[in-house]
């Protein structure tokens, strides 16, 4: 079986803020504006994590429909479609449901954008959530609250018999919760929330940088399937790709820039994995 090399750099942020309590007293919380998420799908790691694969992998006689992945992404819908419903979105630009592979897209480069602080009404089926994230710059970890909302949807194929082989993943948010980190397996606090349809665990984020620099908060690392792909035979956690993000810190409290410029926030430890 192929194997996948996927450089990774682990960090977690440093506490800043001692000296700042003794001489400020305790940061103002700061929220998020803007940026994206962008999610880099590996085609054959996406494959090799899915186990439901109904068709066969080559034509017969008898049955001509074969030759596609057990998983593999259809269509894409940026924010722009936050307004479309979850049927539009199931249903629009659908070849054929027995069409080969010629459907498939580039599931690279995929970006969602970051949700303001608001959202009007979803739309039938939708569940695009509003930004809720707060925290103490000075303590990430301990007092990171609310979610990320990010717009966008993906639609993946599965090879099983229509009409259920049509799969919807999106209306996104991003978490932190400490419960979920394992030094162990290096799964991080982070983690990518599905909503549309239903709320479930999307990827699992593994070996995660964050790094909060001037007024930009960034984060990157690897993707594992989480509990929401269970249904399409997913192995949990398999590594299927990369994610970076990016979002603006607003307002980062004038206190913590004076003790927080000129200090190293960020220790690094790099490694490479291999999965199979």
């Amino acid at each position: 079986m192929k194997k996948y090399h996927y450089p990774v750099i682990r960090g977690m942020l440093v506490g800043v803020a001692v000296y700042g309590a003794f001489a400020f007293g305790n940061a103002e919380a700061a929220t998020v504006s803007g940026g994206a998420m962008t999610l880099n799908l590996d085609r054959d790691a996406l494959i090799a994590g899915v186990i439901k694969d109904n068709y066969p992998d080559a034509p017969t006689e008898t049955f001509s429909i074969c030759c596609r992945p057990s998983l593999y992404l259809e269509e894409y819908f940026d924010a722009s479609a936050a307004s479309k419903t979850s049927s539009q979105l199931r249903d629009e630009n659908t070849p054929d449901l027995y069409d080969s592979v010629s459907d498939e897209i580039s599931a690279l480069g995929r970006q969602f954008q970051v949700n303001a602080s608001s959202m009007p009404v979803n739309p039938l089926g939708r569940q695009n959530k509003a930004t809720t994230f707060s925290f103490d710059p000075a303590n990430l970890s301990g007092s990171a609250t609310g979610q990320i909302g990010l717009g966008g949807v993906m639609r993946f194929r599965v090879d099983v018999d229509p009409p259920n082989n049509r799969v919807l993943f999106g209306d996104l948010d991003l978490e932190y919760i400490p419960a979920l980190a394992n030094a162990v397996t290096g799964q991080s606090a982070w983690i990518l929330m599905n909503n549309i349809g239903f709320r479930i665990g999307g990827f699992d984020l593994f070996d995660v940088s964050t790094q909060l620099s001037g007024n930009t908060l960034s984060l990157s690392g690897i993707l594992g399937l989480g509990n929401g792909f269970d249904h399409l035979g997913g192995i949990r956690d398999t590594r299927v790709g990369t994610f970076s993000f990016q979002t603006t810190v607003v307002p980062l409290p004038a206190a913590f820039w004076l003790f927080a410029s000129g200090i190293a926030g960020l220790g690094f430890s790099t490694y490479r994995k291999r999965w199979s």
